[in-house]
């Protein structure tokens, strides 16, 4: 271990820069969204502040106590993360009251809360190598040994955090836990018992399980009062794809539970149990139109479960009719038994016998790719966060709808844009698109008051002739420039093209 402990210490503190990495898009997510403004932030500043590490890193290697200096730089990095999940909702409110804008923002907060330990995990490549380097004669090989070791590390953090940590474990607990390893990297430096790295890493560690049992304690019990109905705090879980908030509000139409997923309302839900099965969102009220097209509607298809609240009404109100929702994420489905009643749902209807609803965890694109089930109407509500997912509003990915749909089936997509001006660029490029496809496509407005501000639009797109006189639906006119642009899987700026604000 002695022989090795650079080796050590440099591949465990890059595996850990790329976990906080993937850490910093999740902290970040529920005040600016998970979209690739995010993550280009993330990634811009990260490399930026390792970058002036290494710089500086390089001039603190070339002065006297190299090992007292690494120490040090320690305990500044196991300090810098440990305020981390201290002080981010803070700091985090304080940046969506300064600015809306999702660039700035998204900026501000990665400087604030990650740029300092960056940096200094940025200072330990140099001064590393320079520990490790015995002679002239092997400066290049001891500078590829350390740099192959980190880039393994990063590696290693990278599949690590993604795939295991973060899903089962969460941001703010893991942030704990890297803290008390980076302190434990000290013993790697100088293993003394009776020294002050030891007393620091003893009193880091402690003050670290204590936080980090204070607060999954306070989740749970969170958890069971949202459930009881009892508190307005939220609870927060790390999935897979996203950071989830739930939490009840009182509203004058009655008591409800939102679902929210990366700054994004996925879903509201009526708590009383009288109106479970009903629709809280004006919006989702608006599939019911595919009934109102020139074909039987038996087997729907809807990408996006969140809350399930749309497939709760559609099985508890038309009794004849079956659907299959494909969700990307399973844990997003457990969570919506758990607090949306859809195993109250599963269970009132026998769902589990009679197949009527079927729950389909793969992402919608690859579903639909592969997909050779026909359905006489596909639904579309899913968002990234606030954002529509880029890979469902392709020319490509429509086509495929059309593929899965009975003949005259009809694609409804659920698009949050205003209907004028500079934030209605979205939407008609998403309408250019869909009539690439199909001979006819409406857009409705689910709310006509105000065309110049965001709002949900429910655009139907089919072969068939659809009529709404019979229903308060309006039809708008969208006018779409001769040389808009179609979305494809080569291009496909849906980030420049939604609202940045």
């Amino acid at each position: 271990m002695k022989k090795y402990r650079y080796e050590t210490i440099i591949f465990t503190v890059d595996a850990i820069c790329m976990i906080l990495e993937l850490i910093a898009s999740r902290v970040i997510s529920p005040y600016f969204g998970n979209s690739n403004i995010v993550w280009t932030s993330v990634i811009g500043i990260i490399l930026l502040s390792s970058s002036v590490g290494n710089y500086l890193g390089g001039k603190i290697a070339d002065k006297e106590g190299v090992k007292d200096n690494l120490k040090a730089i320690l305990v500044a990095v196991s300090i810098s993360i440990f305020i981390i999940p201290i002080l981010q909702n803070n700091i985090l409110d304080i940046i969506k009251d300064v600015t809306s804008n999702i660039k700035i923002g998204a900026i501000m907060a990665t400087v604030l809360l990650f740029f300092l330990p960056s940096l200094l995990m940025g200072l330990l490549t140099p001064i590393i190598v320079k520990l490790k380097l015995q002679s002239l004669n092997t400066a290049g090989e001891v500078a590829g040994k350390i740099n192959a070791v980190a880039t393994i590390g990063g590696i290693v953090g990278t599949f690590l955090g993604g795939f295991f940590l973060i899903p089962n474990f969460g941001s703010i607990h893991i942030l704990y836990v890297l803290t008390i390893l980076v302190a434990l990297l000290l013993f790697c430096v100088d293993f003394k018992v009776k020294s002050k790295s030891s007393i620091f890493i003893v009193i880091i560690t402690i003050i670290s399980i204590v936080l980090m049992t204070v607060d999954m304690n306070k989740n749970s019990n969170i958890g069971q009062e949202v459930l009881q109905s009892t508190t307005n705090d939220k609870v927060s879980y790390d999935t897979q794809y996203g950071r989830v908030l739930i939490y009840n509000e009182k509203r004058s139409i009655g008591n409800v539970r939102v679902f929210n997923i990366d700054s994004g309302y996925e879903s509201i839900n009526f708590t009383d149990e009288d109106k479970i099965y009903e629709l809280v969102s004006e919006y989702a009220k608006y599939y019911d139109l595919m009934f109102k097209a020139n074909i039987e509607i038996k087997d729907t298809m809807m990408i996006g479960g969140a809350g399930y609240t749309y497939p709760k009404y559609y099985i508890s109100h038309y009794p004849d009719k079956n659907m299959d929702v494909v969700e990307i994420d399973g844990q997003v489905t457990e969570l919506a038994k758990k607090y949306f009643f859809l195993d109250k749902l599963i269970k009132d209807y026998d769902l589990e016998n009679n197949n009527r609803l079927g729950l389909i965890t793969e992402d919608g694109r690859t579903y639909l790719n592969n997909n050779t089930k026909k359905y006489d109407a596909i639904l579309n509500d899913a968002f990234a966060g606030s954002g529509p997912v880029k890979t469902l509003t392709t020319v490509e990915a429509v086509s495929k709808i059309k593929e899965s749909l009975n003949e005259g089936g009809l694609y409804m997509s659920n698009i949050i844009s205003s209907l004028e001006g500079e934030n209605s660029k979205f939407i008609k490029a998403e309408v250019n698109t869909m009539k690439q496809v199909f001979k006819n496509v409406y857009v409705i407005p689910c709310n006509t008051s105000d065309t110049t501000k965001k709002q949900n639009n429910m655009v139907i797109a089919t072969d068939k002739e659809m009529n709404f006189s019979n229903t308060n639906a309006k039809i708008y006119d969208l006018k779409i420039d001769k040389d808009e642009i179609i979305l494809t899987d080569d291009y496909c700026p849906v980030d420049t093209l939604i609202p940045q604000v």
